[in-house]
């Protein structure tokens, strides 16, 4: 009973932070191999994507992903008591008990503009164009209680841990090729090879930060070593470095695109048609019917980088600070340039020390990489439940969810799938797809957490995705190779 508790902890623990598709993974629709690109389903050919005609503008397909590992808004954002029952308040205390040691708050979104798929007696080929924007805010929680707080009470004589501190921002365009095809009665297997054209990136490659606080006679210690990359089409730094002719820090930068003297369509068209960050990703999949019953999954996603040239920027600093007063006595003049030029010649002494170094130099941005696990126990040919378990790597730490699902083909034309997952440190995502199947159309929609539309005040996880699928020539194939095949009658 104690193996099955702690097994259990260490699964809730490492449920953070997860990029959703669990839902997804096992629903019968052609959307399935992005999760894994050794599945496909028996229609021969198939079209999404928002650039149909017709059917990508009746129902524009809809990525929408938001994930919070540390606190709901209700928990931060709330009505208060007493006199202040009818007035919204910040509860910096609930928000501070609620918060993980380094909380995670990320964005996703995706445009497919264009997705097909062809199958070719035994092989399944599918190509793809699709724009990808991910970003992730890392807030640590020593952080806010230095806002809230000060440094003189629960962090006196601590260390204060204000490392991960920062934001990672990615666009990029992904032009995806895959085939897949069955090696035998068991093995299925598929590969996807992608070109990426990145559009802009903002990179906290490192950021490690302490500000400790002496108990005994308040003085400071600041430990810093922080690499930031940056890539941009529309301004270019020159110079970011410290004049010690001057004693002072030398910024410079020219203007690539100006905004006040073009138009917003010209700017979309130097953004969206950027071409000069290439880069490459593979997703790699199998999939292995042990027997009639049981099915096993795998799949690796975005195992590849960017090479950012365009506007490239590295800025980094290192060193140890330590401050035991400030000299009161320049405040007290009443000439205010004395004041100034004390204020001005600290904050140059401090940035000396850092001694922050700046390079235009093209660096490698590794996407985060994901990895699926997972099997299906058929109940009969249209039930069936399937266990999930996905993991990402990203900042140096690993970041997981698990799925039960229960999947389900109820007549030719529809199918639904309803499923439970932990992760953002909560047990609380009830899950829900569906796919109506109307003449060659098919309309999807899916949800890793419907409680996130239901109670958003109350949510940590918001997740949504919707289309249209075109799809011709959707016979039964009787093959014990192709697993996912009864989904389009």
């Amino acid at each position: 009973m104690k193996n099955i508790i702690n097994i259990w902890a260490l699964l809730f623990s490492l449920s953070v932070f997860s990029q959703q598709n669990q839902t997804m993974y096992f629903m019968k629709i052609p959307q399935a191999n992005i999760t894994n690109p050794a599945i496909y389903g028996p229609c021969r050919l198939t079209f999404s994507g928002l650039l149909i005609p017709l059917s990508g503008q009746l129902i524009p397909p809809i990525y929408l992903n938001y994930n919070n590992n540390g606190f709901a808004y209700k928990q931060f954002i709330h009505h208060g008591t007493g006199i202040h029952s009818d007035s919204l308040i910040m509860d910096f205390p609930g928000l501070i008990n609620k918060m993980r040691k380094v909380t995670y708050i990320s964005l996703e979104t995706h445009i497919p503009w264009f997705v097909a798929s062809y199958i070719w007696k035994d092989w399944y080929f599918s190509l793809g164009i699709t724009e990808r924007f991910q970003t992730t805010l890392s807030i640590p929680r020593d952080l806010v209680v230095l806002a809230w707080e000060g440094n003189g009470k629960s962090l006196l004589g601590q260390k204060a841990m204000l490392s991960f501190l920062g934001a990672n921002v990615n666009w990029y365009r992904e032009y995806a090729i895959g085939a897949a095809r069955p090696l035998n009665k068991k093995w299925t297997v598929g590969a996807r090879a992608k070109l990426l054209l990145g559009k802009s990136n903002l990179w906290f490659r490192n950021n490690n930060f302490t500000w400790h606080t002496n108990a005994d006679d308040y003085s400071y210690t600041f430990d810093v070593d922080m690499d930031i990359r940056a890539s941009q089409p529309i301004y270019d730094i020159t110079k970011l470095v410290y004049d010690y002719v001057q004693d002072s820090l030398m910024f410079e930068m020219d203007t690539i695109i100006d905004m006040n003297n073009v138009s917003s369509n010209e700017i979309l068209n130097k953004i969206i048609f950027n071409s000069k960050n290439k880069g490459l990703g593979f997703d790699f999949g199998a999939v292995y019917k042990y027997n009639q019953k049981i099915t096993l999954y795998a799949s690796l996603l975005d195992f590849g980088f960017i090479r950012y040239k365009q506007n490239a920027e590295q800025i980094k600093a290192k060193g140890t600070f330590y401050f035991d007063g400030w000299d009161i006595q320049p405040y007290f003049q009443k000439n205010d340039s004395i004041t100034e030029a004390h204020t001005q010649a600290f904050t140059d002494s401090v940035i000396k020390l850092f001694d922050p170094k700046h390079e235009s130099k093209a660096y490698n941005y590794w996407l985060p990489s994901r990895f699926y696990i997972g099997g299906t126990y058929q109940f009969s040919e249209k039930y069936n439940v399937g266990l999930l378990f996905r993991s990402e790597y990203f900042l140096k730490r690993l970041h997981a969810a698990v799925t039960l699902s229960g999947n389900a083909q109820f007549t030719k034309w529809f199918s639904a799938n309803l499923s439970y997952t932990i992760q953002n440190n909560t047990m609380k995502h009830l899950g829900l797809g569906f796919a109506l199947k109307f003449g060659f159309y098919q309309w999807y929609m899916i949800s890793d957490n419907v409680f996130g539309f239901i109670y958003p005040q109350s949510t940590r996880t918001i997740n949504w995705r919707m289309g249209l699928n075109m799809i011709f020539g959707c016979k039964k194939r009787e093959t014990s190779t192709m697993l996912n095949t009864n989904f389009v009658n």
